[in-house]
């Protein structure tokens, strides 16, 4: 859940859908999910919400295979869509338009 529904403030919908599906497609990427809970009392949600994202990124990228696992412009994507002040979130026409979602598609 967004941090706003954590803590019982008022929300919008589309704000509140666009943080679950970076939370998707961070697990989708890693592996794993980024956090617990998306409140100022998780370890890993509190470093973004602070705007220490570079302890976020330290974290997670000591179980990868390289340093470079996730990209500059994944790791900015995913950060403005998990921003704790949901009207700092890109729109949805932001993120189509985002370098990283219209980067090269891997393939098999």
């Amino acid at each position: 859940m967004a941090p706003e529904i954590h803590l019982t403030q008022p929300y919008q919908g589309a704000q509140v859908d666009l943080f679950a599906a970076a939370v998707i497609l961070f697990i989708m990427v890693a592996g794993h999910p980024p956090f617990s809970e998306a409140s100022p009392k998780d370890q890993y949600y509190k470093t973004i919400a602070m705007n220490k994202s570079e302890v976020f990124w330290k974290a997670h990228s000591k179980s990868k295979p390289n340093k470079d696992f996730f990209s500059d412009e994944f790791k900015a994507l995913i950060i403005s869509m998990l921003s704790l002040d949901p009207n700092s979130r890109p729109t949805m026409d932001d993120i189509m338009s985002n370098e990283w979602f219209n980067g090269i598609t891997p393939s098999m």
